[in-house]
Parts: C-alpha cells; sequence; structure tokens
C-alpha cells in the first residue's frame, strides 16, 4: 500500500420490481481506481440479510483496521529509522 489509507463503507436499499433488496458497499481498488462495489445481502425485511450486514460490516472493518495498522508501521519506519 503506497497512497493514503481511505475508508468507505455504508448500506443501501435498492427497489427490483417494487420489492426493496439490501446492498453493502464499500470502495475498493480496481484497475487502479476506486470504485464503489456492492454486495447483495437479500429482501430487506429478513433475518438472514441483517445478519450477513452485520458480518460484511465486522469483515470489512478488520481489514481496514489491518490496513490502517501497516500503514502506520510504515510511517513511523520512515519517521523514525533504526
Amino acid at each position: 500500500m503506497s497512497g493514503a489509507v481511505q475508508i468507505g463503507c455504508g448500506v443501501t436499499t435498492k427497489a427490483i420490481r417494487g420489492r426493496p433488496y439490501l446492498y453493502f458497499w464499500h470502495y475498493e481498488e480496481r484497475g487502479g481506481r476506486r470504485v464503489q462495489a456492492f454486495r447483495y445481502l437479500g429482501a430487506a425485511r429478513s433475518e438472514a440479510a441483517r445478519q450477513k450486514l452485520t458480518e460484511a460490516l465486522d469483515a470489512y472493518l478488520e481489514r481496514v483496521t489491518a490496513e490502517v495498522r501497516r500503514k502506520r508501521a510504515e510511517v513511523l519506519a520512515r519517521a523514525l529509522p533504526e
């Protein structure tokens, strides 16, 4: 990772044929560009979709936390060489 850490995620509801469906979104790198990626979770009123949202959010936050820790270590290594 060479650039700045950019964090962004959320949840949205999309109506398809008049029925609401839940999607988790986050930003990711594709071909050198940041794009918004969507993950289908299920019917908006579904308990299973709500559980998938919790899992997707937790997984995303774990990845971002690890990325921030790596970036911190890189910055400290450059600023405070041994």
